[in-house]
C-alpha cells in the first residue's frame, strides 16, 4: 500500500514540474563581421586620416535569440545582442557587454510587449528610410538630429497584423527619484506596408535630467520599390525649449543589377536658429555579392557645413570627404 501510495506521488510530482510541456525553438546564434579601410578628409583638425574601421555598411554584431511556443497564439523571446569592434574585438560600447540591445519579452494575438534595452521606433524609422541604414560614411544621423537611438529600461508594445498598417511604442524610464519626468523617454512609430509603398511617421522625446527641457524629434519617411530601382525620402524636425531648432531632408535611390547594387542619397540640413549653419551630404556607394552572405563595398561621402556648422569634423565650416573600402559577411 506504501508503495502504491509512494509510485502515486511520483507521478503526480513528474507531471507537476513537467508539464505543461511547450516547444522550445533552437537558440540562434547570429550576427555581422563588417570591416573596411577609410581615408578620411576633414573629420580632424590634424590632417587627413588612413585607418581600418569596423561597421562601415553594417554594426558588427554577436547575437543571440530564441523563442518559445507557450500555445493558444502566446510566445516568449528575447535577444541579445553585442556591438562588436572587428579591429581590435572589443565591445563597442565599453562597459555593456550587450550593449547593442538586450531584451525579452510576450507575443501574442494582441501584439508584443518587450522590456529591456533596445533600438527606439523613432530610430527605426530613420534608419529605414535611409538606403545606407544609418550606418558608416552615408548615416543619415551624421545631419539627422535623434534624441535617442537606443532606450535603457525601456518597454515596447509593437502592434499585431493590420491589414498593412505596423506600430511600434516605447516609453523609457527616468529612474529619477520622486520625478517620472526627468529622463523620460517616449519614443512612437506608425507606418502602412502595401505592396511597393513602405510610408511612416514617427515622433521622439527626451526630457532632461532636471524635466525643464524636453528634445522633440519628428519625421515622415518612406520608401517605393520598382524592383528595378528603390526610392527612399524623409523629411524630419528637431526643436528643443532653448536653442534648438532644425529640419533635415533626405532623398535616395538603391539600384540592384544582377549581383551589383549602386546606391545614392542627398541630405540637406537646415538649422533655423542658428544663421549660417546649414549643411549638405552626398553619398555614393557600390556593392558587390560574392554570396547571399558576403558582399565587398565602396562608399564615397561628402558633407559639406556652412561656416557656424560642425557636423562629423572638428573645425567649423569644414568639408570631410570619405572613402571607405571594405568587405562585410553575414551569418
Amino acid at each position: 500500500m506504501k508503495k502504491a501510495k509512494l509510485a502515486a506521488l511520483l507521478i503526480f510530482g513528474i507531471n507537476f514540474f513537467s508539464a505543461p510541456s511547450y516547444a522550445q525553438e533552437a537558440l540562434i546564434v547570429y550576427g555581422i563581421a563588417d570591416v573596411g579601410i577609410v581615408s578620411d578628409h576633414g573629420s580632424s583638425a590634424n590632417g587627413s586620416i588612413l585607418q581600418m574601421q569596423t561597421g562601415l555598411q553594417s554594426q558588427s554584431r554577436l547575437g543571440f535569440k530564441g523563442k518559445e511556443d507557450l500555445g493558444g497564439g502566446m510566445s516568449a523571446d528575447f535577444d541579445m545582442e553585442s556591438a562588436v569592434n572587428v579591429t581590435n574585438g572589443a565591445l563597442v560600447f565599453s562597459g555593456l557587454l550587450f550593449g547593442s540591445q538586450v531584451w525579452a519579452g510576450m507575443n501574442g494575438p494582441m501584439g508584443s510587449v518587450k522590456f529591456g534595452r533596445m533600438f527606439t521606433p523613432y530610430f527605426g524609422a530613420i534608419a529605414t528610410t535611409d538606403p545606407f541604414d544609418a550606418t558608416g560614411p552615408g548615416d543619415a544621423t551624421r545631419l539627422y538630429g535623434a534624441s535617442g537611438y537606443r532606450m535603457n529600461n525601456a518597454v515596447r508594445y509593437s502592434l499585431p497584423e493590420l491589414g498593412g498598417w505596423y506600430g511600434d511604442f516605447a516609453y523609457g524610464f527616468g529612474g529619477v527619484a520622486g520625478d517620472t519626468v526627468a529622463n523620460r523617454e517616449l519614443s512612437a512609430a506608425v507606418g502602412y506596408l502595401k505592396g511597393p509603398l513602405d510610408i511612416k511617421i514617427a515622433s521622439h522625446r527626451t526630457d532632461d535630467a532636471t524635466a525643464t527641457n524636453a528634445t522633440r524629434n519628428t519625421m515622415v519617411g518612406g520608401t517605393y520599390d520598382l524592383a528595378s530601382v528603390k526610392i527612399w525620402m524623409s523629411y524630419a524636425a528637431d526643436k528643443d525649449d532653448v536653442s534648438l531648432d532644425t529640419r533635415e531632408m533626405l532623398i535616395g535611390a538603391t539600384m540592384p543589377v544582377g549581383p551589383h547594387v549602386f546606391a545614392a542619397d542627398y541630405i540637406r540640413k537646415t538649422d533655423k536658429f542658428n544663421t549660417n549653419a546649414n549643411a549638405n551630404q552626398l553619398v555614393f556607394a557600390y556593392y558587390y555579392y560574392l554570396s547571399k552572405h558576403t558582399n565587398t563595398y565602396t562608399i564615397f561621402s561628402r558633407l559639406t557645413n556652412d561656416n557656424a556648422a560642425s557636423y562629423s569634423v572638428a573645425i567649423p565650416g569644414t568639408t570631410d570627404n570619405i572613402v571607405a573600402v571594405g568587405i562585410r559577411h553575414k551569418f
